[in-house]
């Protein structure tokens, strides 16, 4: 049961922790009544294969006791040895049905799933006050509801089941042997059939209550959330200072290219980049440094110190800031204007331009 406080829904980090402790939204009601939905079925379908089998048993039987000589128990169980292997093959088929759906039934409910958790000893398991609390949860009304509901409904469906089949009832003592079996057959696997779906039903709404059971049991408070993010993700300030960090290391990294930059744009104060052209090895001049006023400062510093041309040229230094990023090409769209630049750069250092 959810506290007040757990408003928020339960994380997929949540949510895998509670199934590796084997908390997963099951019933047993639904696989139990799934295959006794299929064994009925199984059942009535193999009918005149297991009458066979048990007339021949019969028969294999009484064969065997007229020719006995002496009596014990081996000889005893040898017979019931003998008169069993011939409904063998009925009896392995219908456990192999029911083994194999009720597989499928716990694997459409929670998929496959191997855990020792739940075996591990707990002290909420044996503790006194826990057990009285789950004797008057509502798991446990949910439980009484749900066997009140089985003993109605075996009640009436067998008061209706019955009178359906009352004049049939009623000629068997008229009838032949192979008549009554048919008839008693018929009714007992009607009575099964309409059973089975009752159970089936009653198991569905036994595992959507469960669903929302765990589903309630695994919700969250928002401090919670907030914590498991935390945990996940880092917090705030240790991502601010990797951010930090990332930013120092970009901005020595960007500093250390301005020496070989071939020239440097202002604005002139406020903002500065730097351009690298090499005819050879370059397609278009690339944007090796760029920052605005006390980063722009210290890029015409570097370029001072290093000996890069500056050019005042504010329409460009703006344009290339605002639409290239670092180590990228200039566009298209400038290249006439930074060529005149890198042009004039060349004619300073009375070089053309390959």
């Amino acid at each position: 049961m959810a506290k007040p406080e757990q408003t928020e829904q339960a994380t997929p980090k949540r949510r895998s922790e509670a199934r590796k402790r084997g908390q997963v939204a099951r019933s047993p009601d639904l696989a139990g009544a799934v295959i006794f939905l299929a064994a009925v079925i199984v059942l009535h379908s193999m009918a005149p294969t297991m009458l066979g089998g048990i007339a021949t048993a019969m028969h294999v039987a009484i064969g065997n006791a007229a020719q006995q000589d002496a009596w014990n128990v081996t000889a005893v169980w040898m017979l019931f040895v003998e008169a069993l292997a011939h409904m063998g093959l009925v009896l392995v088929v219908v456990l192999a049905i029911a083994f194999i759906v009720g597989i499928m039934a716990n694997l459409l409910q929670f998929g496959f799933l191997f855990t020792l958790k739940p075996l591990v000893p707990s002290f909420s398991k044996v503790n006194p006050f826990s057990g009285f609390q789950r004797l008057f949860s509502r798991q446990t009304a949910f439980n009484l509801l749900k066997q009140v509901l089985k003993l109605g409904a075996v009640a009436i469906l067998l008061y209706a089941t019955l009178s359906s089949h009352l004049d049939q009832l009623v000629r068997t003592g008229q009838s032949s042997t192979v008549d009554v079996v048919g008839v008693t057959g018929s009714i007992i696997f009607d009575l099964g059939w309409k059973f089975g779906v009752f159970l089936v039903i009653v198991g569905l709404l036994d595992y959507w209550f469960n669903r929302r059971q765990l589903e309630n049991s695994l919700k969250m408070t928002k401090q919670e959330v907030k914590d498991e993010f935390r945990q996940s993700e880092g917090s705030p300030e240790a991502k601010g200072a990797v951010r930090r960090r990332q930013r120092e290391f970009a901005r020595r990294r960007m500093m250390a290219a301005v020496p070989r930059a071939t020239v440097v744009v202002t604005n002139p104060t406020h903002f500065a980049v730097a351009l690298e052209w090499d005819e050879v090895t370059m397609d278009a001049p690339v944007v090796t440094a760029k920052g605005a006023d006390l980063v722009a400062k210290r890029i015409r510093a570097l370029a001072v110190e290093h000996g890069v041309p500056i050019m005042e040229n504010p329409p460009l230094a703006r344009a290339i800031y605002d639409n290239v990023e670092i180590d990228h090409p200039v566009p298209p769209t400038l290249y006439a204007a930074v060529a005149q630049v890198i042009a004039f750069v060349y004619r300073l250092k009375r070089r053309t331009i390959a």
